[in-house]
């Protein structure tokens, strides 16, 4: 991967996009539960007859589920990205590679969100959120661009930041 140049702003967009569409996925699959659950009898015929049931649960899950993704919504969309970091900490774009080579990974440090993928320059570089949690976060955190790092893989492998953005 080339020493691209990271726009965090577009990246942060990017990851707001996509957990608005997830958000619109829920609150369609909780409708159809609800509806789902208020279209069944309330009484079972027979020990089988689980479907309303099954629904109900569907339903309190899925709303379980949009409350969490509103809040990370609000998180992200309040979150004010550092100006010019010069070490790693939330809200920056860390990239790590050999010590003489290019970038192999590029991780976005968020409060929510860990594990998504955003795709950047046209599909070719892709950006890994963590959350501070995380093993990879706190072995970056609190790193400068050139410090080395040992990433808990399996084995775990000493690479270098190579770019801070």
């Amino acid at each position: 991967m080339p020493n691209l140049r990271i726009d965090r702003g577009e990246v942060l967009r990017q990851v707001i996009a996509q957990v608005e569409a997830k958000l619109s996925e829920m609150r369609a699959g909780y409708g159809a539960a609800r509806d789902a659950v208020l279209s069944s009898p309330h009484v079972m015929k027979g020990k089988r007859e689980v479907f309303g049931q099954e629904a109900a649960y569907l339903a309190n899950a899925l709303a379980l589920n949009i409350q969490e993704r509103e809040y990370d919504l609000k998180v992200l969309r309040n979150l004010h990205l550092p100006e010019s970091p010069e070490r790693v900490v939330m809200g920056c774009v860390v990239g790590v590679g050999p010590d003489a080579g290019p970038v192999e990974s590029l991780y976005f440090l968020l409060p929510v969100c860990g594990g998504m993928e955003v795709s950047t320059h046209g599909g070719e570089v892709i950006v890994r959120v963590i959350t501070s949690g995380t093993p990879i976060a706190k072995a970056l955190l609190g790193k400068l661009v050139g410090d080395e790092v040992t990433l808990p893989t399996t084995p775990p492998r000493v690479n270098t930041v190579r770019s801070l953005a």
